[in-house]
């Protein structure tokens, strides 16, 4: 995912491509949104660091060389409010509010607008393979549509608005990718659950691989069901498990793990196609790409291999075991998914949260071990949380967190969305700031 904050660098595309090569990876998606380079329209994703041609050329021909397939994943139904909130765009919005980002799929024009998007992107994109996306559509026909006709036309309007892309990717002789929830419907309430799921009795989708997501940390037993939905019916699908890396600056190892685990091994015994492992980036992809590295690593043992993929990253990374122990401390729940409420939430709000022995306990093991910059941060994290509940932090102390992960955004990233990240350490400290001159 480049679409929710940080744009790699083109050489960090290549660095991903090279351990993707390493632990034989053969295929590799960027989810764009708004930041695929369409020349048709230049205003998309003009200001959100957008790859141009040339850039997506460069890591189509590197990833050519070392025999990984890159393919683009787009949105053309969902998630397209980077679109839809652009001026010359809101007229194309299903639902009042274009932030929601549903497209207007009953109207023509709209159509139209979103197929000469994916015309351009096969024309583009060499691979077999174009994900075109299709997840979370919630206000499709709750919206402009159903003003129009006052009847609930949601999965209908879907079938014939994918049914239509998909058949524009067959004439291309290419495969479609598309996600899976909606056609069963899921992630929905039951009674909303139960309309969508009819969808998945059409047979359209026999000429897609269907993209079935799930990244709970759920037993093995539960996706071999959620598996079987689609595999009952003849269709292919893929696997996704994610890193839950999204809305936070580390990954929650534990979390990750059991759901790759899980996942892929329903996967294997239900004898699939395959996996595609995602990782997000909600709330502005504060999380580093090199955080993702050892999942990564540990998802290709997983799927392939014995599962035990520690030794394999202490050889690859050159890393000590003490470094190692330290990712995956760090990668605990009580770690991961609490850096940002304690650093950015009032105090009252995160005092009597029950992590702080554990965070204490970290400080006090890493306390001279040598880190490497971005675990470094993290480790900083820790420290200026503890600082903050004992009522020993400074303002000083929030800006040095944000000149240092500026240096570590830039190192992989371009520009574009950093200033959304560093907002909030400048906030917390004029809060504090405000709050010891009260």
């Amino acid at each position: 995912d480049i679409a929710r904050g940080g744009v790699p660098k083109v050489d960090t595309f290549k660095e991903i491509l090279r351990l993707l090569f390493l632990l034989k990876y053969n295929f590799f998606a960027i989810y764009f949104e708004d930041l695929y380079p369409w020349k048709s329209y230049p205003s998309i994703g003009l200001k959100r660091g957008k790859l141009t041609l040339d850039e997506w050329n460069e890591i189509l021909e590197y990833g050519g060389k070392l025999g990984i397939d890159v393919f683009p994943s787009l949105e053309l139904a969902g998630h397209m409010e980077n679109i839809l909130t652009l001026p010359e765009f809101r007229k194309y919005s299903e639902w009042h509010r274009p932030r929601e980002g549903c497209l207007d799929v009953s109207d023509e024009e709209a159509r139209k607008f979103a197929y000469t998007l994916l015309k351009e992107a096969l024309d583009t994109s060499p691979s077999k393979y174009i994900h075109i996306g299709g997840d979370e559509t919630w206000a499709m026909g709750r919206g402009k549509s159903l003003d129009k006709t006052l009847t609930y036309k949601g999965p209908d309007l879907y079938l014939m608005h994918h049914k239509n892309m998909i058949n524009m990717v067959k004439e291309r002789n290419k495969k479609p990718i598309l996600w899976g929830d909606m056609l069963t419907g899921m992630y929905l309430r039951r009674k909303e659950g139960e309309l969508w799921s009819k969808l998945v009795e059409d047979r359209i989708w026999s000429e897609v691989i269907i993209a079935n997501w799930d990244y709970s940390p759920s037993p093995k037993e539960y996706f071999v069901r959620k598996i079987r939905l689609f595999s009952d019916r003849g269709y292919v699908q893929i696997a996704c498990p994610g890193y839950s890396n999204w809305n936070k600056y580390y990954p929650d190892f534990d979390t990750a793990l059991k759901n790759i685990s899980n996942f892929l091994g329903a996967a294997r015994e239900e004898k699939i196609f395959g996996f595609m492992a995602t990782a997000w980036g909600d709330d502005g992809e504060e999380c580093l790409f090199s955080h993702l590295y050892p999942l990564i690593l540990a998802t290709m043992e997983i799927a392939e291999g014995n599962g035990r993929w520690e030794e394999k990253w202490i050889t690859i990374s050159g890393e000590n075991e003490k470094i190692l122990e330290f990712r995956k401390d760090v990668g605990k729940p009580e770690v991961s998914n609490y850096i940002k409420k304690v650093l950015f939430n009032p105090v009252q709000e995160i005092k009597d949260y029950p992590i702080y022995n554990i965070w204490r306990k970290i400080l006090e093991k890493y306390r001279d071990t040598m880190l490497p910059e971005p675990l470094k941060f993290i480790y900083n994290c820790i420290k200026v949380g503890i600082e903050k509940v004992d009522g020993k932090v400074n303002v000083s102390d929030y800006i040095a967190l944000s000149n240092q992960y500026t240096y570590l955004w830039l190192k992989e990233r371009k520009h574009n969305g950093l200033e959304r990240i560093v907002a909030r350490f400048w906030s917390a400290a004029s809060q504090l700031d405000l709050i010891k001159k009260l």
